[in-house]
């Protein structure tokens, strides 16, 4: 992911910038959620290949780390090809991990046990990554905020106008 200094139309970026610090925690767990899952095919893959007794368990931690590495690279391809910021890309993905939890259609026909336990991984997955992403956008609020506090110019320069709405009376 490119970071707010490489970016021809930002400012260079300092690491205690609210912009960087989400970009670099971004980063991070992207990076933490892609060894998780290569280690977790690689468990699978040892006792695949050592002709170990394979249960449930290292088959659901592959199936779970690759759905939940599959939701942060897609924040990544987000800032990368999209070219948004770290807490745009955030919030779209987050809406379609959201969709995907509470509008994906059920399959119309009967799955084995295994299938359920890969949706059910892959859903807990999408809720492990709103949950994380949650926190992450909360950080990055709670920062921005701060930073307005103890820069007022930076916020004046910064500010939008809100959009007035007409009342509904």
């Amino acid at each position: 992911m490119d970071m707010p200094a490489d970016k021809p139309d930002s400012p260079q970026a300092r690491p205690e910038d609210p912009p960087y610090m989400l970009d670099q925690r971004t980063q991070d767990a992207l990076s933490a959620a892609q060894h998780a899952a290569h280690a977790a095919a690689a468990e699978v893959a040892y006792l695949l290949q050592r002709a170990l007794r394979l249960t449930g368990e290292p088959l659901y931690q592959a199936a779970y780390t690759q759905a939940l590495r599959t939701w942060w690279e897609k924040v990544a391809e987000q800032i990368d090809q999209q070219h948004l910021q770290p807490d745009h890309a955030l919030r779209r993905v987050r809406s379609w991990a959201r969709s995907y939890l509470t509008a994906e259609i059920g399959s119309t026909q009967p799955g084995t046990l295994f299938d359920h336990a890969l949706a059910h991984a892959s859903r807990a997955a999408a809720r492990r990554f709103l949950a994380a992403t949650g926190e992450l956008l909360a950080e990055h609020a709670a920062r921005h905020d701060i930073t307005l506090e103890t820069a007022p110019d930076l916020g004046a320069r910064n500010a939008r106008p809100m959009p007035h709405h007409a009342s509904a009376t």
